[in-house]
Protein backbone atom coordinates (compact mmCIF):
# COMPACT_ATOMS: atom_id res chain seq x y z
CA UNK A 1 0.00 0.00 0.00
CA UNK A 2 1.35 3.49 -1.15
CA UNK A 3 1.68 6.63 1.47
CA UNK A 4 -1.21 8.39 0.16
CA UNK A 5 -3.42 5.49 -0.19
CA UNK A 6 -2.89 4.68 3.70
CA UNK A 7 -3.24 8.67 4.17
CA UNK A 8 -6.63 8.45 2.17
CA UNK A 9 -7.92 5.33 3.96
CA UNK A 10 -6.86 6.87 7.41
CA UNK A 11 -8.46 9.76 6.70
CA UNK A 12 -11.65 8.45 5.65
CA UNK A 13 -11.30 5.98 8.80
CA UNK A 14 -11.19 9.12 11.51
CA UNK A 15 -13.20 11.88 9.29
CA UNK A 16 -16.08 13.61 11.56
CA UNK A 17 -19.45 12.79 9.99
CA UNK A 18 -22.14 15.97 9.47
CA UNK A 19 -25.24 15.86 11.96
CA UNK A 20 -28.05 14.00 10.87
CA UNK A 21 -30.06 17.54 12.17
CA UNK A 22 -32.45 15.14 14.11
CA UNK A 23 -31.52 17.09 17.32
CA UNK A 24 -35.22 18.74 17.33
CA UNK A 25 -34.58 21.41 20.23
CA UNK A 26 -36.39 24.15 20.70
CA UNK A 27 -34.04 26.57 21.08
CA UNK A 28 -30.57 25.31 20.06
CA UNK A 29 -29.94 24.25 16.58
CA UNK A 30 -27.60 20.92 17.14
CA UNK A 31 -27.43 20.67 13.04
CA UNK A 32 -25.15 23.34 13.03
CA UNK A 33 -23.31 22.98 16.22
CA UNK A 34 -22.02 19.21 15.28
CA UNK A 35 -21.75 20.51 11.98
CA UNK A 36 -18.96 23.32 13.16
CA UNK A 37 -17.30 20.82 15.27
CA UNK A 38 -17.13 18.57 12.09
CA UNK A 39 -15.69 21.14 10.50
CA UNK A 40 -13.05 21.69 12.33
CA UNK A 41 -12.18 18.35 12.79
CA UNK A 42 -11.75 17.10 9.28
CA UNK A 43 -9.88 20.30 8.67
CA UNK A 44 -7.70 19.85 11.16
CA UNK A 45 -7.44 15.51 10.15
CA UNK A 46 -7.00 16.21 6.33
CA UNK A 47 -4.05 19.43 6.84
CA UNK A 48 -2.30 16.99 10.20
CA UNK A 49 -2.07 14.48 7.50
CA UNK A 50 -1.33 16.04 4.68
CA UNK A 51 1.26 19.05 6.01
CA UNK A 52 0.61 21.04 8.97
CA UNK A 53 -3.27 22.44 10.84
CA UNK A 54 -3.78 26.09 12.01
CA UNK A 55 -5.41 24.41 15.12
CA UNK A 56 -2.96 23.05 17.52
CA UNK A 57 -2.90 22.68 21.59
CA UNK A 58 -2.73 25.34 23.92
CA UNK A 59 0.20 23.17 26.21
CA UNK A 60 1.86 21.54 22.95
CA UNK A 61 2.43 25.68 21.82
CA UNK A 62 4.24 26.16 25.45
CA UNK A 63 6.48 23.39 25.23
CA UNK A 64 7.32 24.04 21.47
CA UNK A 65 8.21 27.29 22.10
CA UNK A 66 10.77 25.72 24.70
CA UNK A 67 11.95 23.09 22.23
CA UNK A 68 15.02 24.67 19.93
CA UNK A 69 15.86 22.42 16.65
CA UNK A 70 19.37 22.20 15.20
CA UNK A 71 18.70 25.31 13.41
CA UNK A 72 18.48 26.87 16.25
CA UNK A 73 15.12 28.19 16.07
CA UNK A 74 12.11 26.88 18.35
CA UNK A 75 9.75 24.32 16.98
CA UNK A 76 7.35 26.71 17.19
CA UNK A 77 8.85 29.40 15.02
CA UNK A 78 9.51 26.24 12.92
CA UNK A 79 5.70 25.53 12.85
CA UNK A 80 5.10 29.10 11.98
CA UNK A 81 7.30 29.12 9.23
CA UNK A 82 6.02 25.98 7.51
CA UNK A 83 2.05 27.47 7.88
CA UNK A 84 3.04 30.71 6.26
CA UNK A 85 2.92 29.96 2.63
CA UNK A 86 -0.27 29.20 3.25
CA UNK A 87 -1.48 31.83 4.96
CA UNK A 88 -2.86 30.23 7.75
CA UNK A 89 -3.62 31.86 10.82
CA UNK A 90 -2.72 29.35 13.52
CA UNK A 91 -5.35 29.03 16.00
CA UNK A 92 -4.78 27.68 19.72
CA UNK A 93 -7.26 25.38 20.93
CA UNK A 94 -7.49 23.74 24.42
CA UNK A 95 -10.92 21.89 25.80
CA UNK A 96 -13.54 24.96 26.43
CA UNK A 97 -12.28 26.87 23.39
CA UNK A 98 -13.36 23.91 21.56
CA UNK A 99 -16.80 23.00 23.14
CA UNK A 100 -17.68 26.46 23.03
CA UNK A 101 -17.26 26.73 19.22
CA UNK A 102 -19.73 23.90 18.93
CA UNK A 103 -22.47 25.64 21.42
CA UNK A 104 -21.73 29.13 19.76
CA UNK A 105 -22.61 27.66 16.66
CA UNK A 106 -25.73 26.13 18.08
CA UNK A 107 -27.26 29.49 19.08
CA UNK A 108 -28.53 32.82 17.42
CA UNK A 109 -27.12 35.65 17.75
CA UNK A 110 -29.11 37.13 20.18
CA UNK A 111 -28.86 33.94 22.14
CA UNK A 112 -24.98 34.63 21.95
CA UNK A 113 -24.72 38.36 22.98
CA UNK A 114 -27.07 36.96 26.10
CA UNK A 115 -24.61 34.45 27.07
CA UNK A 116 -21.63 36.76 26.83
CA UNK A 117 -23.61 39.37 28.62
CA UNK A 118 -24.48 37.24 31.86
CA UNK A 119 -20.82 35.56 31.90
CA UNK A 120 -19.61 39.18 31.85
CA UNK A 121 -21.79 40.85 34.59
CA UNK A 122 -21.14 37.11 36.81
CA UNK A 123 -17.32 36.74 36.32
CA UNK A 124 -16.15 40.05 34.58
CA UNK A 125 -13.28 38.86 32.52
CA UNK A 126 -12.92 35.17 33.76
CA UNK A 127 -12.44 32.86 30.75
CA UNK A 128 -15.16 30.33 30.38
CA UNK A 129 -15.20 27.32 31.74
CA UNK A 130 -17.40 24.29 31.81
CA UNK A 131 -19.14 24.84 34.82
CA UNK A 132 -19.53 28.76 34.04
CA UNK A 133 -21.18 28.02 30.93
CA UNK A 134 -22.85 25.03 32.36
CA UNK A 135 -24.98 27.05 35.12
CA UNK A 136 -25.51 29.99 32.56
CA UNK A 137 -27.14 27.54 30.25
CA UNK A 138 -29.25 25.90 33.24
CA UNK A 139 -30.49 29.10 35.01
CA UNK A 140 -30.77 31.12 32.30
CA UNK A 141 -31.71 28.80 29.19
CA UNK A 142 -33.43 26.41 30.36
CA UNK A 143 -30.66 23.70 29.87
CA UNK A 144 -31.26 20.48 31.78
CA UNK A 145 -28.46 19.11 33.39
CA UNK A 146 -27.17 15.31 35.05
CA UNK A 147 -24.70 14.71 37.16
CA UNK A 148 -23.11 11.38 36.61
CA UNK A 149 -20.74 9.86 39.49
CA UNK A 150 -18.47 7.07 40.35
CA UNK A 151 -19.57 5.22 43.23
CA UNK A 152 -15.69 5.74 44.32
CA UNK A 153 -15.20 9.51 43.17
CA UNK A 154 -13.95 11.42 45.63
CA UNK A 155 -16.27 14.05 45.67
CA UNK A 156 -18.73 11.39 45.32
CA UNK A 157 -19.95 12.46 49.24
CA UNK A 158 -20.20 15.69 49.32
CA UNK A 159 -21.98 15.57 45.60
CA UNK A 160 -24.64 13.41 47.37
CA UNK A 161 -24.91 15.61 50.19
CA UNK A 162 -25.52 18.40 48.16
CA UNK A 163 -28.25 16.57 45.68
CA UNK A 164 -30.08 15.66 48.63
CA UNK A 165 -30.23 19.11 50.28
CA UNK A 166 -30.75 21.22 47.29
CA UNK A 167 -30.66 18.97 44.20
CA UNK A 168 -27.83 20.66 43.01
CA UNK A 169 -24.07 20.05 41.74
CA UNK A 170 -21.78 22.07 44.56
CA UNK A 171 -18.67 23.77 42.02
CA UNK A 172 -15.83 25.23 44.83
CA UNK A 173 -16.91 28.72 45.54
CA UNK A 174 -19.22 29.31 42.87
CA UNK A 175 -23.11 28.83 42.36
CA UNK A 176 -24.22 25.27 42.80
CA UNK A 177 -25.75 23.84 39.20
CA UNK A 178 -29.34 22.55 39.81
CA UNK A 179 -29.43 18.90 38.69
CA UNK A 180 -32.70 16.96 37.11
CA UNK A 181 -31.07 13.70 38.69
CA UNK A 182 -27.86 12.16 40.01
CA UNK A 183 -26.93 8.96 38.15
CA UNK A 184 -24.42 6.05 39.62
CA UNK A 185 -22.03 4.97 37.23
CA UNK A 186 -22.22 0.93 36.94
CA UNK A 187 -25.78 1.26 38.49
CA UNK A 188 -27.91 3.90 36.50
CA UNK A 189 -25.74 2.72 33.04
CA UNK A 190 -28.70 2.16 30.80
CA UNK A 191 -30.61 5.11 32.11
CA UNK A 192 -27.49 7.27 31.26
CA UNK A 193 -27.59 5.33 27.30
CA UNK A 194 -31.11 6.17 27.09
CA UNK A 195 -30.55 9.88 27.57
CA UNK A 196 -27.20 9.94 25.39
CA UNK A 197 -29.26 8.34 22.85
CA UNK A 198 -32.01 11.31 23.13
CA UNK A 199 -29.43 13.75 22.64
CA UNK A 200 -27.59 14.44 19.72
CA UNK A 201 -25.52 18.01 21.48
CA UNK A 202 -24.46 18.19 24.98
CA UNK A 203 -22.34 19.97 26.92
CA UNK A 204 -20.32 18.90 29.47
CA UNK A 205 -17.90 18.97 32.16
CA UNK A 206 -15.27 16.13 34.58
CA UNK A 207 -14.71 17.16 38.12
CA UNK A 208 -15.22 20.24 38.66
CA UNK A 209 -14.62 21.68 35.33
CA UNK A 210 -11.67 20.49 35.23
CA UNK A 211 -12.15 19.08 31.70
CA UNK A 212 -14.59 19.97 29.30
CA UNK A 213 -16.34 18.82 26.85
CA UNK A 214 -19.33 17.92 24.64
CA UNK A 215 -21.42 14.86 23.94
CA UNK A 216 -22.98 13.54 20.38
CA UNK A 217 -25.41 10.83 21.06
CA UNK A 218 -23.04 8.39 22.92
CA UNK A 219 -20.05 9.98 21.88
CA UNK A 220 -17.78 12.03 24.06
CA UNK A 221 -16.03 14.44 21.81
CA UNK A 222 -12.65 16.66 23.39
CA UNK A 223 -9.80 18.97 22.86
CA UNK A 224 -6.25 17.43 23.76
CA UNK A 225 -4.60 20.23 24.67
CA UNK A 226 -1.26 18.83 23.67
CA UNK A 227 -2.33 17.73 20.57
CA UNK A 228 -0.36 18.87 17.52
CA UNK A 229 -1.15 20.33 14.50
CA UNK A 230 1.14 18.32 12.10
CA UNK A 231 1.80 14.64 12.22
CA UNK A 232 5.55 15.41 12.13
CA UNK A 233 5.06 17.87 14.88
CA UNK A 234 3.39 15.32 17.28
CA UNK A 235 5.77 13.43 17.79
CA UNK A 236 7.83 16.01 20.00
CA UNK A 237 4.86 15.85 22.34
CA UNK A 238 1.63 13.54 23.46
CA UNK A 239 0.92 10.53 20.81
CA UNK A 240 -3.04 11.96 21.17
CA UNK A 241 -4.41 13.35 19.13
CA UNK A 242 -5.91 17.15 19.03
CA UNK A 243 -9.15 16.11 18.99
CA UNK A 244 -10.67 12.67 20.35
CA UNK A 245 -13.86 10.82 20.26
CA UNK A 246 -14.70 8.42 22.57
CA UNK A 247 -17.91 6.05 23.41
CA UNK A 248 -19.30 7.50 27.15
CA UNK A 249 -19.51 4.05 28.59
CA UNK A 250 -15.60 3.69 27.83
CA UNK A 251 -14.62 7.09 28.61
CA UNK A 252 -12.56 6.31 32.13
CA UNK A 253 -10.47 9.89 32.67
CA UNK A 254 -12.39 11.21 35.34
CA UNK A 255 -15.00 9.69 37.58
CA UNK A 256 -17.37 12.42 37.92
CA UNK A 257 -19.03 14.19 34.83
CA UNK A 258 -22.05 16.89 34.77
CA UNK A 259 -23.86 16.53 31.26
CA UNK A 260 -25.98 19.40 30.12
CA UNK A 261 -28.87 19.15 27.24
CA UNK A 262 -31.00 21.52 25.28
CA UNK A 263 -34.96 21.56 25.80
CA UNK A 264 -36.75 19.99 23.54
Amino acid sequence: MSQNQFTLDRLEKDFSECSDCKGNYAYFNSCQAINKISDIENEHLIDFHTGASRYYGTVWRQQAEETKLETGISLYQSYLEEIQPHIKKPDSMHCTIYAYEGLKAGLNQIQQKRLEKIHKQIWKSREHAGWSIGYILVKYFDWKAYLIIHPDAKEYNHCLKSYKKNKSYPVWKQPNIPLEAFYIIGSDDEVVNDLLVANEFGWGFSEQGIHTWLTRYKELKECNWLGAPSKKNQEYNSDKPLFISTKFEDYKDYDSHVMIFPPK
